[in-house]
């Protein structure tokens, strides 16, 4: 499962050092947090935590942060810090007697560069994460060279549909690019997985879309799109609109290694663009994905309905359901 595959750093030990703390309040005075380089420091963040509070330096995994918007507020630009959220226990068939049942309901914006967010599961899914409002985004990128990588994502128990993580550049000095979103969990509640909106060299691989109301991979149309992205080594299963749906001009993504399964498709019902399609950009390729769907007989479900290329793409070895692929999609 993806949770289970996040890799840990090996950390290097902080010395420790004098500092007051705040009167009363466990976990202020640690400094003695790990780092992964020479300046970055791991913050904790654990909501299920006995006492947890937002008032602490978060270094210290007996005393955690509270919510992850207190800990992207301690980060600092390409210090190497990670922020190292702790598993819980609020899926629908755990057992709530087990306790840890507080999911991450957070709706952030990480717009502190080089951070990486890490959901830490010893195996499983990933760590749960649901919005904190109806169609609310749970992750909103403004910063470039970060990761997201071992959270499951879902509407939960109180609101409906989220956008997981959306990724966009503000027009002046916000930024989503360079993003990797990995061995990720984007559940049937989901409304948008990961929206990319001008927002260049992304890599999006080895996660689970299952059956995401509208899109796995998305870029508007009416938007800016994505450029020298990376898509590979994904799941999709019965995503609602479009597993991939790259619209809005976006060119030279390399999108591979993926399956994606479709219901309408494999019983020749119509599936109109429900699997790849890059209308609108220009120099994509597609290649050794495996789709659920017939060569071009031309039909309702084969390979021309389920999926449509720009003019200038190259799809090329992707597996239908009777043989490969040879000619782009129409």
């Amino acid at each position: 499962m993806p949770g289970a595959n996040v890799s840990w750093p090996i950390p290097l030990l902080r010395q420790r050092i004098f500092y007051p703390g705040q009167f009363g309040v466990p976990g202020t005075d640690s400094e003695e947090g790990i780092r992964t380089d020479s300046h970055g420091t791991v913050f904790y963040v654990d909501p299920n935590a006995t006492g947890v509070s937002d008032q602490r330096d978060g270094t210290d995994p007996r005393h955690p942060l509270q919510t992850v918007a207190a800990a992207i507020a301690k980060c600092q630009p390409y210090h190497g810090d990670v922020i190292a959220v702790m598993a819980n226990n609020s899926w629908q068939y755990g057992n709530t007697a087990d306790g840890r049942t507080t999911a991450i309901a957070e709706e952030v914006t990480l717009n502190v560069p080089g951070v990486r967010l890490v959901g830490v599961s010893s195996a499983g899914q990933g760590v749960y994460w649901y919005p904190a409002s109806n169609a609310g985004v749970c992750i909103t990128v403004h910063a470039i060279d970060c990761t997201i990588e071992g959270f499951f994502f879902s509407e939960g128990p109180t609101y409906t549909g989220c956008t997981a993580i959306s990724a966009e550049w503000d027009g002046a000095t916000l930024f989503g690019e360079n993003l990797t979103v990995r061995h990720c969990v984007f559940d049937d509640t989901v409304d948008i997985a990961v929206q990319l909106e001008y927002s260049w060299y992304c890599h999006i691989h080895h996660c689970w879309f299952l059956e995401c109301d509208q899109y796995g991979v998305y870029t508007d149309a009416a938007g800016s799109g994505t450029e020298y992205t990376s898509i590979h080594d994904n799941w999709f299963t019965d995503v609602g609109t479009a597993a991939i749906a790259l619209l809005g001009g976006a060119g030279a993504n390399r999108i591979y290694n993926n399956t994606i399964y479709n219901g309408n498709a494999e019983a020749g019902a119509a599936a109109t663009n429900e699997g790849i399609n890059t209308t609108g950009g220009n120099d994509n390729i597609i290649h050794n994905n495996f789709l659920s769907c017939l060569l071009p007989v031309p039909a309702n479900g084969d390979l021309d309905d389920f999926c449509t290329a720009a003019a200038t793409d190259a799809w090329m070895g992707n597996h239908c359901l009777n043989g490969l692929q040879v000619t782009n999609p129409t």
